[in-house]
Parts: C-alpha cells; structure tokens; sequence
C-alpha cells in the first residue's frame, strides 16, 4: 500500500525518470507538507534547489491506488453498531481515491509508516462511515434489516471522500437476524392445535 519514502537529497543536481505502474502514484513532500503527486506514468524529475526543480530536501512517498482494502466482521468478532446495537457481519473493498487527502488522514507527521496500522485506522473510519450511514435506522431492527439489504457501496463515500477513501464493494449483515415476536408467541398461546 505504502513505499517509501524516497529521499532525494543523493539525487541532487540530477534528472531522474519516474516511471509509475498503472494504479501507483508518487506524492512529493517537502517539509512535511504534500507539494506533488505524480499520476501513474513516465515523468523527469530534475532534482535540485533551482526554479522549476523538484527540492532536493523532499521526498518520494508511493502508493498503490489500485489496490483494494478489504476491511472485514466475522461472527467472532463482529462490528459493534452504537452502544447496544446489533453487531453486524460482512466486508467492505475500499480504494485509495483522493491520494493527497489521503495522505493528510493517515499517513502526514510519521516517516515510519506501519502497513497493519494504517489499515487499522481504515478499519475505523469504515466503522464511523458505516455508523453515519446506518444511523437513519435507529433501534428498530426491521429498519436496519432493509437499510442493510440496501446498501450499496457508493452509500459510504460521502463519509470516506474526505478521507481519500473511496467504496467498491459492501456487503454488510446483522450477526443475528432480528428475531420478531407474533402475538400469538407473546400470549403462549399456540393457534391452529387441536384436542384428540
């Protein structure tokens, strides 16, 4: 997901051709702020301190848009909804759609960047989007049983826009299903047995 980052100091005083995979791009920072980001492709960087280089005091951070990040609740440990909400099951693909905001969210102030972290932070800003989301439905579980079936992926991008965060895929369950009582049930009584 993340490589990086490439110091360009060494490269001072020299051109460089950056050449980015399909679904890769490159973010140039300087000063712990996001001066680039260079699109998949062929690019020649001139590395120097010059107008019109590319500083020499910055670095090369790259990430793999195009690859998913799946976030997933299996029944052993399901997704919590509120404080005494269902737990809800399922997975969610997200991708790496605003690369600059992206790196404003998860990735700024830290040169030591820890896959499993990052992906934990995702983790939670899935949860809150799907919490936002949900939220319309309250307690009633009949609610949330229609609002579940559906929802579609594109339903979480508001939440995850700011993020750079974009939604593929969802597909997303109670733990248990809601259990409804008739009032036959409620009563003992049991309709439709007769006497021998």
């Amino acid at each position: 997901l993340v490589q990086g980052p490439l110091d360009l100091e060494f490269l001072r005083g020299r051109r460089v051709a950056l050449n980015l995979e399909p679904g890769q791009v490159a973010l140039l920072i300087c000063d712990d702020d996001l001066q680039a980001i260079y699109l998949d492709g062929g690019h020649v960087l001139d590395i120097g301190e010059g107008r019109g280089q590319v500083p020499c005091r910055g670095h090369l951070v790259f990430l793999a848009v195009g690859q998913g990040l799946d976030v997933g609740w299996s029944a052993p440990e399901p997704l919590p909804l509120g404080e005494d909400g269902p737990g809800l099951i399922g997975h969610c693909t997200l991708v790496v759609d605003g690369p600059g905001r992206f790196y404003d969210t998860f990735l700024a102030g830290d040169a030591d960047w820890d896959e499993t972290f990052i992906l934990r932070l995702v983790r939670q800003a899935t949860r809150v989007a799907l919490e936002r989301v949900l939220g319309d439905a309250g307690d009633d579980a009949t609610r949330l049983q229609a609002r579940l079936a559906n929802l579609q992926a594109e339903d979480l991008d508001e939440e995850l826009a700011p993020l750079g965060l974009a939604c593929r895929r969802a597909s997303v369950y109670t733990a248990a299903p809601p259990i409804e009582v008739s009032s036959a049930d409620a009563t003992g009584q049991f309709p439709g047995l007769g006497h021998n």
